[in-house]
């Protein structure tokens, strides 16, 4: 998120995007090639794997949005709250029960979200007005759904599932970007911007939608989820000193917050997503 951040100093969200995608697509591409993977059962489900890239971008599109006008902080608080959202789809679509231990989880975490959004301020309602807040949030909700997906894909080698859903997703966005911007915008970008973006496409998509596509295969959706805690605590700790992002005490309640609730909803669940 804080190399996001930056580089919004100089691309439109949908650039930022597209160059993940043509950063990433090509280095999975090398190691699909060296393992010799075969894509049979991704071709076979090819519906399945349309419909998580589209999903992607949309998730992509409007979180890095989001981005524009709140901070990178909140963005990872924001964002833990993605195995909430899995056990609410699972409710809805799996018909999956909901536990009292749960659903008061959600209502904490919920507040905590709240608190977030309006800055400690929750008197004045200007938290209904934060656009870029409620668009990270609904980002964490696409994500959800690209999880529950990608769960339906989980029977092939996750490496062949990653390279396949990045590549469609690339198909879809990075033709209309260049007929729009070109590569003009790409050229101004300073020698910190080049390197945010290669950490963003190598290893923030690339390589990190790989081992987290491996972690579905292993374990559930839910489970995987929880590893999104470590985020915001490294993103807390390191936006001060690189974005001058100020902590609060709003900040730290509110993803603590957060982070109590999502714990309930995952320990005191009696199901489990795939």
């Amino acid at each position: 998120f804080i190399a996001t951040k930056y580089c919004l100093n100089y691309l439109s969200p949908a650039e930022i995007i597209a160059a993940r995608f043509v950063l990433a697509v090509p280095v999975l591409l090398v190691v699909v090639r060296a393992k010799k993977l075969s894509f049979a059962l991704i071709r076979r489900q090819w519906l399945t794997a349309v419909a998580c890239a589209l999903v992607l971008v949309f998730h992509l599109l409007i979180q890095v949005e989001g981005m524009k006008t709140t901070t990178a902080t909140n963005t990872a608080w924001l964002i833990t709250t993605i195995p909430v959202f899995i056990v609410i789809l699972s409710y809805f679509f799996l018909r999956e029960k909901i536990t009292g231990v749960q659903a008061l989880g959600m209502a904490i975490a919920a507040f905590g979200v709240v608190l977030l959004v309006s800055r400690g301020r929750l008197g004045t309602l200007e938290f209904i007005r934060s656009y870029g807040d409620w668009l990270v949030l609904i980002s964490a909700v696409t994500w959800s759904v690209y999880t529950i997906l990608g769960k339906k894909l989980a029977g092939s080698h996750p490496l062949a599932v990653t390279t396949s859903v990045l590549t469609i997703a690339a198909v879809c966005l990075v033709p209309p970007v260049l007929i729009t911007s070109g590569v003009r915008a790409y050229g101004s970008l300073n020698w910190a911007a080049w390197g945010a973006l290669i950490f963003l496409g190598v290893f923030c998509m690339g390589l990190a939608y790989w081992f987290w596509a491996e972690g579905l295969k292993r374990k559930t959706a839910g489970g995987v989820g929880v590893y999104l805690y470590l985020e915001p605590v490294s993103t807390t700790l390191a936006a001060p000193f690189l974005l001058h992002e100020p902590v609060t005490p709003a900040l730290l309640g509110g993803g603590a917050l957060v982070v109590l609730g999502v714990w309930l909803v995952e320990r005191f669940g009696n199901r489990r997503v795939g």
